[in-house]
């Protein structure tokens, strides 16, 4: 069996990232607007799915809101109409509702604009007969790889429809009891007056407005047990499978309840062998954490890198790459991370996609990730370092092998280790070799492949002398000036 996520999409230069949709819904869009204050998170689109279940309900529902809204809409005044009440309560609720109602139907519209952007097919030794659980709404493992329809579960839906039938409704968001914690909060009465029947009207609107937050977050909660009975027929015919076969799929808990599924129909388990496609540093903590979760023995499991998979991206045809107005012009969109010291090269990002430039505005390589970069430094002008913030952070190097540009990978990582951290000091380059200082320790990369060569703890670290050109202010630009 395989299974498919939206690393998938990504590698065949499809613009699904949740980064991607972020970047359709403008600026000062009221969703954008909503998404941006009222969901707690650091990077809003890193895990997407699990930011929806961190809706600011506090920010909604305390008691001085609610006695704003109440005031505002005269619901205290003595020809006050129960609408009025109702009017404020709803209004208090109003970011969460909107948020149910609006995200679906523009994740809707996104998705069935998505293309792919390669004719090359990276996959094609890899992907054989078998049953197929995709977690994309796209189609593409049919168009690409001519997988048959009725060997596929699009678990969450799929955009194209079935001969005869409605377009399936897609499903998004996040795990049951995940924004149980947004509700627990203590009421803040002080500075209000609280004369009359003022606090009881403050307490009712509250109820309801509690009531409406909670009917919304209903709607943006992905219900694993109801799906899982709906694909019922698909998941009984997984008992003999003998592999297990993840391209693309982040691993995240929020679809933990489809393997475990998976584990109960097959009537030998253990003999199951699991092949985990892993793209970044984050991705092998995630599979570690899987393996762990559903004691999975090590020797039956085989880890293989996607991040050195590559393809030729066409001309950017996408209606999500093009601002309105400007048809098919890419540059609109293009934003340059970083331009080499003599001048002669540039990074440029446009969605996921990074291109490096001559000076001339040829473009000498090209490559599509999964997720956006951050940042890039040029160490030299044969050696540039790509970073990338969020959940999946890390440091990827590109470098010049016999004058061609070349992605050789990510900097090996260290589970639960980032290569960015708060206990970072230095930076340095020192011919073939990256130095990353930390407080109390040293790594060193080789610059041919980014594998670590020496991760040892030195004491004082920080205190000691090294050679090496310093790249530390270069990085600590992307952070805004400090790391972490």
């Amino acid at each position: 069996m395989y299974v498919i996520g939206n690393g998938f999409d990504l590698m065949h230069g499809v613009r699904s990232s949740y980064y991607d949709f972020g970047s359709t819904l403008g600026k000062n869009s009221n969703i954008r607007i909503t998404l941006e204050n009222y969901l707690q998170v650091d990077d809003l689109w890193a895990d997407f799915e699990g930011a929806l279940a961190k809706i600011n309900v506090e920010a909604m529902s305390q008691p001085y809101i609610l006695d704003n809204l109440l005031d505002v809409m005269g619901a205290y005044e003595e020809d006050a109409q129960a609408a009025d009440f109702f009017a404020a309560a709803e209004m208090a609720a109003s970011p969460a509702t909107e948020l149910s109602r609006e995200l679906k139907n523009r994740f809707t519209k996104w998705i069935c604009c998505l293309q792919v952007n390669t004719i090359d097919r990276p996959l094609k030794e890899l992907i054989r007969n078998g049953k197929f659980l995709d977690f994309n709404y796209t189609e593409f493992i049919e168009e690409l790889y001519g997988v048959q329809r009725n060997d596929i579960c699009y678990i969450h839906g799929c955009r194209k429809k079935k001969k005869g039938e409605l377009r399936e409704k897609l499903i998004l968001g996040h795990q049951p009891q995940a924004s149980d914690s947004q509700f627990d909060f203590e009421d803040d009465w002080s500075g209000i007056n609280l004369s009359g029947n003022r606090a009881q009207m403050i307490y009712d609107a509250q109820q309801i407005a509690i009531r409406e937050i909670v009917e919304a977050d209903n709607e943006l909660t992905k219900y694993c047990d109801r799906i899982i009975a709906n694909h019922k027929e698909f998941f009984e015919s997984l008992s003999d499978i003998n592999k297990v076969i993840t391209i693309g799929h982040s691993l995240y808990p929020v679809d933990w309840d489809y393997f475990a599924e998976v584990i109960n129909q097959n009537k030998d388990y253990e003999s199951v062998d699991w092949y985990f496609g892993c793209f970044s540093n984050g991705d092998l903590e995630r599979i570690q954490d899987f393996i762990k979760h559903f004691n999975i023995s090590v020797d039956r499991v085989h880890i293989f890198r996607t991040d050195t998979i590559s393809v030729m991206v066409n001309k950017i045809s996408s209606l999500t790459e093009r601002k309105s107005g400007e048809k098919g012009n890419s540059e609109a969109l293009e934003k340059i991370l970083n331009v080499s010291e003599n001048g002669c090269w540039k990074v440029c990002v446009i969605g996921n996609e990074i291109k490096i430039k001559n000076d001339a505005g040829n473009v000498a390589f090209s490559r599509v990730f999964s997720g956006s970069m951050n940042g890039a430094v040029f160490a030299d002008e044969q050696t540039c370092f790509l970073v990338k913030r969020g959940t999946d952070k890390g440091v990827f190097l590109l470098r010049q092998v016999e004058g061609e540009w070349k992605y050789l990978g990510e900097l090996e990582g260290i589970p639960n280790q980032g290569v960015i951290t708060k206990r970072l000091d230095r930076i340095l380059i020192d011919e073939d070799r990256v130095l990353f200082i930390y407080q109390n320790r040293v790594r060193i990369y080789n610059l041919s492949d980014g594998t670590l060569m020496i991760n040892k703890a030195v004491r004082q670290a920080v205190n000691q002398q090294y050679v090496g050109k310093n790249l530390t202010e270069e990085f600590q630009k992307i952070y805004k000036g400090y790391f972490y």
